[in-house]
């Protein structure tokens, strides 16, 4: 005989279940996010952490300018932390690397005094670089490439120096700079005028150019792309109009521009153009273009197997060899389209697996997750967007995927590839249309201080775990960074723990955030901006 259930009993089994069903779906879907975000340790770690980091949304960290006198702090000393003091007001200009007074000291021999000195360890300054009293923010572009406040370079010396070239004049608070010098007396936009009537620039074929002098034209054919320009005005050319305002002779000049010609005609550079003060020169698109190169004796072809192995070697005189190809009309190292789709096309040194672990997926994954990061950056700081911030660093540019995803018309970015990183991506950069440059960060950068509106830094830290003191880089991202300018630093949570303790003695305001995907994951973003001060009264450096 069947026996009749209680309904309530069913309904109560019922909600049991499903009690039971929608908890085993929570635990799973926490367990596998905890899982996935590589933490590993336990919520209650996770938790403790982000109280460590004091992750917000920042929203008491000002990006705004103020600069006023009344905003200059006067202690900003903390006692529990190690507190930078503030150099000598005679190193407003200090610039490490590019020290006269130690270049002096070096032979002259193939110029070798102009070169990178850096001061070693026990003569680097643990102190901040000093603005100029009265420094003001730049103005913003475009204005700011025609004027610059008196106050932040206060040196009049040039204007009386390079007066009758019309480069710079003083007008009361501020530099103008109307273009001037002796090739282009008209101003530079008048000279890139003249530029573009002879090679491609409008329509984006030329997008990345390298200003030189002429002297060492295999090394500049070194770093030309297969069809590239290469452009020399002033002397010698048109010299027989010239030579008598260059104070030189016709034989002189006439000797100058026959041995550049010569050169020329030995790298196989075809004579584009001359036109007034202007001649054109432009590299072949491969070795098919130039039979016989290879056999002539005057021609040595390097040996070297990299052509970017160049950071701190000896310059070699020999012809980079051309990438080769499998047909006469094809470019070496693969056709380059015009900029702006170069930013975003797959670059030819990804397409031809030229650089070993970045695959066409890989390069497209990059450029993803950096524009998912940058529109994280923006969220937080709302002035990316402005023209807040014209010059920015990436102080680990990788292949150029942040410069791409934050690229504007109102900024550039000068994007670093550290030479100790794993894969040399600094050839994806050009290619992608943009700038970049090879860097140790255990040294000082080539740059003025206060160069830069904002410094990027992704990973920087961990890469250097162990190569330098943690101190130098940050010192030396002070030393390039304007006064309420911003940094953003993302890194492993440990590392920036680390890197916020110490830059608490550096007058940097700054705020611990998330990354995008949550308080899980273990890396993090540090927010900064360097406070406003400058000097006057500084009177001792610490060293």
């Amino acid at each position: 005989m069947a026996v009749k259930g209680n309904p309530g009993d069913n309904r109560t089994r019922s909600s049991v279940s499903i009690i039971i069903v929608v908890g085993l779906c929570c635990f799973f879907y926490l367990l596998g996010a905890w899982q996935r975000s590589g933490f590993g340790k336990g919520d209650s770690i996770a938790v403790q952490v982000n109280k460590q980091t004091d992750c917000t949304l920042l929203p008491n960290l000002n990006f705004e300018t103020h600069h006023n006198k009344e905003n200059i702090p006067t202690d900003l000393s903390d006692s529990s932390v190690r507190t930078f003091k503030p150099c000598d007001d005679k190193y407003n200009d200090y610039t490490p690397c590019q020290d006269q007074r130690r270049a002096m000291t070096f032979p002259r021999d193939n110029m070798i005094y102009r070169e990178r000195h850096c001061p070693p360890d026990e003569e680097k300054l643990y102190c901040l670089i000093p603005a100029p009293k009265g420094w003001v923010n730049p103005f913003p572009w475009p204005k700011s490439r025609d004027f610059v406040p008196f106050a932040n370079a206060p040196y009049k010396s040039l204007t009386v120096e390079k007066a009758v070239q019309n480069w710079v004049q003083y007008e009361g608070n501020v530099f103008r700079f109307p273009g001037g010098g002796t090739q282009f007396p008209q101003g530079a936009d008048k000279y890139i005028d003249q530029l573009a009537s002879v090679i491609p620039i409008d329509n984006g074929t030329v997008r990345t150019a390298l200003d030189t002098e002429g002297k060492y034209l295999m090394e500049v054919d070194r770093v030309l792309r297969p069809g590239g320009f290469w452009v020399l005005s002033g002397p010698p050319i048109n010299w027989k109009n010239n030579y008598q305002a260059w104070q030189r002779t016709k034989e002189d000049l006439e000797e100058e521009q026959k041995k550049i010609e010569e050169v020329a005609e030995l790298l196989c550079w075809e004579k584009f153009s001359e036109k007034g003060e202007i001649a054109v020169w432009r590299k072949r698109i491969n070795a098919d273009s130039c039979p016989g190169r290879q056999d002539e004796p005057r021609v040595k072809i390097c040996e070297s197997g990299n052509a970017d192995d160049v950071w701190y070697k000896k310059m070699e005189a020999c012809v980079t060899p051309y990438p080769e190809v499998n047909n006469p009309e094809e470019v070496a190292g693969g056709a380059i389209k015009t900029f702006p789709e170069r930013l975003n096309d797959v670059p030819p040194r990804i397409s031809s697996d030229s650089v070993p672990g970045f695959s066409v997926e890989k390069y497209h994954e990059d450029n993803n997750l950096w524009k998912k990061h940058v529109k994280a950056y923006k969220g937080v700081n709302k002035l990316l967007d402005s023209g807040r911030y014209r010059n920015i660093m990436d102080m680990n540019a990788g292949l150029g995927s942040f410069a791409a995803a934050i690229e504007s018309p109102k900024l550039w970015v000068m994007n670093v590839v550290p030479t100790i990183a794993e894969k040399s991506t600094l050839g994806v950069v050009y290619e992608r249309g943009l700038i970049g440059i090879y860097h140790d960060w255990c040294e000082a950068f080539s740059t003025y201080p206060r160069t830069y509106d904002l410094i990027h830094a992704n990973g920087v830290f961990s890469l250097y775990k162990n190569k330098c003191k943690m101190e130098d880089i940050l010192l030396e991202m002070d030393r390039i960074l304007r006064p309420e300018g911003a940094v953003i630093l993302r890194d492993s949570v440990d590392v920036l723990i680390k890197v916020k303790k110490l830059a608490a003695g550096m007058r940097w305001n700054m705020k611990m955030a998330d990354h995008e995907d949550g308080p899980f994951v273990t890396e993090k973003v540090l927010y900064v901006v360097k406070q406003y001060w400058v000097g006057g009264t500084n009177k001792t450096a610490e060293g």
